[in-house]
């Protein structure tokens, strides 16, 4: 896997090897092509809509990946402007970045993207009338502060917080580098994509700081299911929910390795997953979700003496219970009557400087089949009325799914609702969910399904919420 790093930690070969392929990308056109793709969509949803983040991710992994064509070794740099507000920073040097423009708005004199190189000419434009230059101008001092990063971090849910991610803290960046930077070309400036490295970084740290909430939500226009463009017709188009989790993607960050490892999802029912304690006081955290209320056993194996806690529901930090030595030998066992809801398990050494294998499983008495009486939804019939009428309730439906063609599961109504979608022919497999995708505060999931019995659970975004709503299948 690819390390993203702090261009500041960068080796003189790294840096060489990136300016390399870039200048080699640059060379075989394929580098406009990505400054054309940004120019066109500029307005086209990925600014000011919940897919900047997603977009952008896909956007500099195509290119990392283009760029690793060229030379295996490279991976993005990142610039962390919290830290690094300087014009005399190394970013600014000869042998990366380059300086200021001449003047100040002019063009960049130095360093491998100058005009003067001949290497680096503008030939996408926002206009003809536009500089074949490299421009600049900075103004470093108006760059966000760690303060304000913070303020963003803290911002929840996503909706709130891809805003001010982009409001507060991108387009900052982009007007105080100035320039070619501050256009809809602005991938001209190749410090577009140490930029939007950082930015792509921040959503990473969102997501492990706050894993109760949905690292993605949709709106009106967008949900986890929308094609991105320009990529919509490939055979396998990226999504937004192809692209939430960056580790799948072949990438992690400098500053994650001192982290806790990522939350990995475990399935109920599903073998015991093989995991190791690697380093003295490392923690693990996984989790999983409890389709239905019920007993389930969470349970280690292997010869490691290890601790498990157990927090939830839809909370990191709400302990349920602990344990020790519950299980064969010095593994750990916990049996315990649950809530519908997702938990988090935290497994570490019992001894804090140790290491070792394990392997960690979660079971339930949820059966496959739905209870007797549970509501149906006919697919295009009429609404069905639900109400979510105490704190923590879920209401679960079936539909019956006839051909392979898209469906809409949808509510309506004034309750924030937040649906999950499971099957084929099952209530423990996990498809899809979906909080704000629909009109107002509505969910609502677009999907090609395969013939089966499926099922929709449906409770309120706030644990304490309640209200009334409405819920419909079309097709």
């Amino acid at each position: 896997m690819g390390i993203r790093k702090n261009h500041t930690t960068l080796t003189p070969d790294e840096k060489a090897r990136f300016i390399a392929a870039l200048l080699q990308l640059k060379a075989n056109g394929v580098y406009d092509r990505y400054v054309r793709h940004h120019r066109e969509l500029f307005n086209s949803g990925i600014h000011r809509s919940v897919l900047f983040l997603p977009w952008h991710r896909e956007f500099l992994r195509r290119l990392e990946l283009d760029l690793q064509a060229i030379d295996a070794s490279v991976s993005l740099p990142y610039w962390d402007w919290t830290t690094d507000r300087n014009a005399n920073s190394s970013l600014w040097d000869d042998d990366f970045m380059g300086g200021n423009g001449v003047p100040r708005g002019g063009a960049v004199q130095n360093g491998p993207f100058a005009f003067g190189s001949g290497r680096w000419p503008l030939t996408e434009r926002d206009s003809p009338s536009d500089p074949v230059e490299l421009t600049r101008d900075l103004q470093l001092s108006q760059l966000p502060t760690a303060n304000t990063v913070r303020a963003v971090l803290a911002s929840v849910p996503y909706r709130v917080f891809v805003r001010n991610a982009e409001n507060q803290s991108h387009n900052t960046v982009h007007t105080s580098v100035g320039g070619a930077a501050g256009t809809a070309s602005s991938p001209n400036d190749p410090i577009f994509f140490l930029l939007h490295c950082n930015v792509d970084r921040l959503w990473a740290l969102w997501q492990r700081q706050h894993p109760d909430q949905a690292a993605f939500q949709g709106d009106a226009n967008f949900n986890l299911n929308t094609p991105l463009e320009p990529w919509q017709n490939e055979v396998s188009p990226p999504t937004p929910g192809s692209v939430i989790n960056h580790t799948t993607l072949g990438y992690s960050y400098d500053d994650e390795l001192a982290q806790p490892q990522q939350i990995i999802d475990l399935t109920v029912g599903a073998a015991s997953r093989p995991a190791n304690i690697g380093l003295a006081s490392e923690r693990d955290w996984y989790r999983f979700l409890a389709p239905t209320a019920g007993i389930y056993t969470l349970e280690t194996s292997g010869p490691t003496d290890v601790f498990m806690s157990l927090f939830g529901p839809n909370n990191q930090t709400d302990l349920v219970t602990s344990d020790d030595d519950s299980g064969p030998e010095t593994n750990a066992r916990i049996e315990t009557q649950l809530s519908a809801g997702t938990y988090f398990i935290e497994v570490r050494h019992y001894q804090a400087g140790g290491t070792g294998p394990y392997g960690i499983a979660v079971g339930g008495n949820v059966s496959p089949n739905p209870p007797p009486g549970l509501p149906e939804i006919l697919v295009n019939g009429p609404v069905v009325q639900g109400n979510i009428a105490a704190a923590n309730e879920s209401d679960v439906y079936t539909f019956m799914v006839s051909a392979a063609v898209s469906h809409t599961i949808t509510t309506s109504g004034s309750t924030d609702t937040f649906i999950s979608l499971y099957g084929p022919n099952s209530q423990t497999s996990f498809v899809t969910q979906d909080d704000d995708s629909g009109p107002g505060t509505n969910s609502q999931i677009v999907r090609v399904l395969l013939p089966g019995q499926y099922f929709v659970r449906v409770r309120h975004y706030s644990p304490t919420g309640t209200g009334a709503y409405g819920i419909s299948v079309t097709r």
